[in-house]
């Protein structure tokens, strides 16, 4: 199979990462207000299913892993396993501002 070149692709990843990376800030701002907004929760958890997804086919596995983590914290949280407190926001933010990081690096590079 042909190794494909994903380099041209990098614009667009970053263009559409940002884009992620705003849903999830708005659905933590929205989650900050109300831990029961349930709109938030799930534009949370697709926007990190997206991009965790697009970070893996473009192989930004250190991404991919963050957007993992709070895709399953997400999950969870709509599953009632767990409950949403301090302490989950604050992973969850957190998550968010290392991923906002290595986005810095990437467009960095090349």
């Amino acid at each position: 199979m042909a190794q494909i070149d994903l380099a041209g692709y990098k614009n667009i990843y970053l263009q559409t990462a940002k884009e992620y990376i705003y849903k999830m800030l708005v659905s933590l701002d929205q989650l900050s207000n109300n831990v029961l907004d349930k709109e938030a929760l799930n534009n949370l958890h697709i926007s990190s299913h997206s991009l965790k997804s697009q970070s893996q086919v473009m192989g930004f596995t250190n991404i991919a892993n963050l957007c993992a983590n709070i895709e399953k914290v997400s999950s969870d949280i709509l599953n009632k396993v767990s409950g949403i407190d301090d302490h989950f926001m604050s992973l969850l933010k957190n998550s968010v501002d290392e991923i906002n990081l290595e986005l810095a690096r990437i467009e960095k590079t090349q």
